[in-house]
């Protein structure tokens, strides 16, 4: 396995701007997964379109993924990526040159393949194409014959260097009579065809070869899989042949490999392939292939395959489906010598090795010794929501983080957060923390759904940043603060409010004036999520959302010892179902002597004030998260708050998984003392008694 410096994995991108990466990036794809477990593999390509599909595809198969919204997005993200290389893939001449320039502009070698053979003629374009190509390190063509195309002087021979293309092997995961049952296809002679419906790919020969085809053979119906420009011209053909009987359009479909363990027949009839992956299945599959006599197409199948006619020529491309057709076990012996050919040359296992002999030829070099990026924190998220993005754009910004991987019940949530920030995604925690290598977990999920997930995380060592609260019981957070003291593991929990300099300053003068009298307030909307309604998912509002000021009076006054809590209900026609308290009241005793109360409400439709009143000797403070006002009698002078309060907090907490000090101001066991007062509120609104805590 390669190693960097810092001991992990060199991270190759592997990128494309093709707005249509069909087998272009089922290339990509295959390459990612044969290359995981030497690199670390990210996929990037174009937000919209096919380049959205391709990033799909490539996050269920467990590769990062980033997408490109625009070039110098891309590059700006390439140069903090920690990237060691950048490997451009591109389905013909004009495309990808300016990815390739981001990353030479980001210090990165760049590998560009090119999927087609040379097909440019515009003089503009050629000689842009000779200039792109001079400032790369190494251009891969996947054939000898889309090497010969460049031959002329359009690049340095030295620079060119042939991959032939390579496919996993597709497992149907069915026998045929089932999958034919399956598709509704029993009894049917079935020949099939994946390809983009473009020109290139010259549908319209075989949908002309099929009128003869299947006067021969009544039975005979064709599969088409794919999308593309062409598709309605085709259509169009078809429906004027009379042929809509015997022709299906499937659109893109992730069965491929349960089809061709369907078919009888594939057929490709391309007027120009570099090498085409879809004949390759093909050959893996064992099913007999009748295509045309091109580069490609040819050095897939060999000089000797009985069953090439040339492009353009309908009648022969109806000739040798026919003649397969009608024997059965010549159509099963090519199959199978088609599987031996592609077991010995053709496997993606010997695609990544020899494209790995070439990234290594940068890896190594001495310039690339260099080239070493900073050691970086490496943070996962379980749980992908709102208040998640409030520290995935904090995080983002800081140039000693790499956000790595997302875990979600929601992978799509999970997805989208990978395509942002150049990461995986996974539908489970778990499967994130075996997969992914972390430095640190941020714990971003519903009351309800605590516990797992911080009980994985503490058995691997992780440090973790949960948001609050913390659980909806105190039993499961007493039970996961022992296991942190335990491992003696560094934490943070989102009680941000302790790090606005308002608050500072109010600490600062209640140091010399103790606060007596306390009067706090959350006065708000119900919010939208419908797990926020029902008190065994939420705990209510003061659980949930005025526990921000119980741990205010808490941080700027000390500990509390007594609580009595009182609430109400009032039904709401707008969220039905909604049976936390729409009011509530807390009155505090602290163990200084001061004493307070704390009022909520979630019956408003806006939201109406926030925050804390603190009284002391000669002294009134009004605490809002965004300012304080300090009244001695002469006035009442307010002053905004400076600085991103979720910013300082998430800086101390990678500053202290990173060895620095550790000035984290709400630990786990801080927080958990928090949500003891909060969750007793409730306990004594149910019960109708006080409840008092042993000094600590």
């Amino acid at each position: 396995m390669v190693r960097m410096n810092n001991g992990r994995r060199p991270r190759i991108v592997l990128a494309t701007d093709s707005h249509d990466p069909s087998g272009l990036g089922a290339h990509m794809l295959t390459l990612g997964r044969a290359l995981a477990p030497q690199f670390e593999i990210i996929v990037a390509a174009m937000a919209e379109g096919g380049g959205r599909g391709l990033l799909a595809r490539a996050a269920r198969h467990g590769l990062a993924v980033r997408q490109i919204d625009d070039t110098q997005d891309f590059g700006s993200w390439l140069a903090r990526s920690g990237a060691s290389l950048l490997h451009v893939h591109a389905g013909i001449g004009w495309e990808g040159h300016a990815l390739a320039a981001a990353g030479k502009a980001a210090g990165l070698p760049v590998i560009r393949t090119e999927h087609l053979p040379y097909l440019l003629t515009d003089a503009d374009q050629e000689a842009h194409f000779r200039a792109a190509i001079a400032e790369i390190d190494r251009m891969i063509v996947v054939s000898d014959a889309s090497r010969q195309s460049f031959d002329g002087g359009r690049i340095d021979p030295a620079k060119l260097t042939v991959v032939r293309n390579g496919v996993l092997a597709g497992a149907p995961g069915m026998g045929r009579d089932e999958i034919l049952a399956d598709l509704g296809l029993t009894g049917r002679k079935i020949l099939l065809t994946v390809a983009r419906f473009s020109l290139q790919k010259d549908h319209a020969t075989l949908i002309a070869a099929m009128s003869q085809i299947v006067a021969d053979h009544p039975d005979v119906l064709l599969l088409l899989v794919g999308t593309g420009s062409e598709l309605e011209t085709v259509g169009a053909l078809v429906a004027q042949l009379g042929l809509t009987q015997h022709v299906q359009f499937l659109g893109q479909r992730d069965d491929v490999a349960a089809l061709m363990a369907a078919a009888d027949l594939f057929v490709l009839p391309s007027r120009f392939e570099g090498l085409p992956l879809a004949v390759l299945e093909a050959m893996a599959a064992g099913l007999a292939v009748v295509a045309t006599r091109i580069g490609g197409t040819l050095e897939a199948l060999g000089d000797d395959h009985p069953h090439l006619v040339e492009p353009g020529d309908a009648a022969g491309l109806a000739r040798n489906v026919i003649a397969l057709l009608h024997d059965p076990l010549a159509a099963r012996a090519l199959g199978e010598a088609q599987q031996q050919r592609f077991l010995t040359d053709f496997q993606a296992e010997r695609m990544a090795a020899e494209t790995q002999a070439i990234y290594r030829q940068f890896l190594q070099s001495d310039s690339m010794q260099g080239h070493q990026f900073m050691d970086k924190t490496r943070i996962g998220f379980i749980g992908v929501g709102g208040i998640a993005h409030r520290h995935l754009d904090i995080l983002a910004g800081f140039e000693d983080v790499e956000l790595v991987a997302f875990a979600d019940p929601d992978f799509g949530r999970a997805e989208d957060a990978a395509r942002k920030f150049g990461a995986r995604a996974f539908d489970n925690h778990k499967e994130m923390l075996e997969a992914q290598e972390l430095d640190a977990v941020y714990i971003c999920i519903p009351p309800f759904a605590h516990g797992e997930a911080e009980r994985d995380v503490i058995a691997r060592n992780i440090p973790f940043f949960v948001e609050k609260p913390v659980s909806l019981d105190i039993d499961l957070a007493d039970e996961l603060a022992a296991l942190i003291a335990e491992k003696n593991l560094i934490t943070g929990v989102g009680y941000h409010w302790r790090y606005l300099d308002t608050v500072e300053e109010a600490r600062r003068i209640l140091a010399d004036n103790p606060a007596q009298l306390l009067s706090g307030y959350w006065l708000d909307q119900t919010p939208p999520p419908q797990w926020w309604w029902k008190a065994d998912k939420s705990g209510g509002q003061m659980v949930e959302q005025t526990t921000h000021i119980i741990d205010l009076a808490r941080y700027l006054v000390g500990d509390v010892t007594r609580v009595y809590g009182m609430a109400s209900h009032k039904p709401r026609g707008d969220f039905p179902d909604l049976d936390v308290p729409t009011a509530s009241t807390a009155s505090l005793s602290f163990a200084s002597g001061a004493i307070g109360n704390i009022g909520s409400t979630c019956i408003l439709r806006w939201g109406h004030h926030v925050g804390l009143n603190i009284f002391a000797d000669g002294l009134a403070i009004e605490l809002t998260d965004h300012d304080i006002m300090v009244d001695v009698g002469a006035g009442r002078p307010v002053r905004r708050a400076e600085g991103d309060p979720v910013w300082h907090e998430d800086r101390d907490f990678v500053d202290a998984v990173r060895g620095g000090e550790n000035r984290i101001r709400c630990p786990y066991h801080e927080a958990v003392e928090t949500h003891r007062v909060a969750l007793a509120v409730n306990q004594s609104a149910q019960s109708g008694q006080s409840i008092s805590f042993a000094k600590s």
